[in-house]
């Protein structure tokens, strides 16, 4: 599979894969975790891009796209991107995709 279809954060060492964000943390204390380049791609996975697009649109290769994607689900406690974007629209740190 290409790495620009990949939608997993799967293999990624420490991960517990059930999403464990104890206490249910605030949006700030979420913002916190990813960095403002790890948002802007979750926000573009939210609107239905694949890492290549991103990364076309950011002037970066796919591969450095599903790193920050990972990055993010492992600080966020997930296993893929699709329950990365879930949490970040849930809590605010992403807008939903314009249809």
């Amino acid at each position: 599979m290409p790495a620009s279809s990949r939608v997993g954060c799967e293999g990624l060492s420490g991960m517990d894969g059930h999403g464990d964000l104890s206490g249910n943390p605030s949006a700030e204390t979420l913002a916190a975790l990813l960095t403002a380049r790890q948002l802007e791609c979750l926000q573009l996975a939210a609107e239905g891009h694949a890492s290549a697009e991103i990364g076309r649109r950011l002037g970066l290769s796919a591969r450095t796209i599903d790193d920050h994607l990972a990055v993010a689900c492992r600080r966020l406690g997930v296993r893929s991107r699709i329950q990365a974007v879930a949490i970040a629209l849930t809590v605010g740190l992403i807008r939903p995709p314009v249809a």
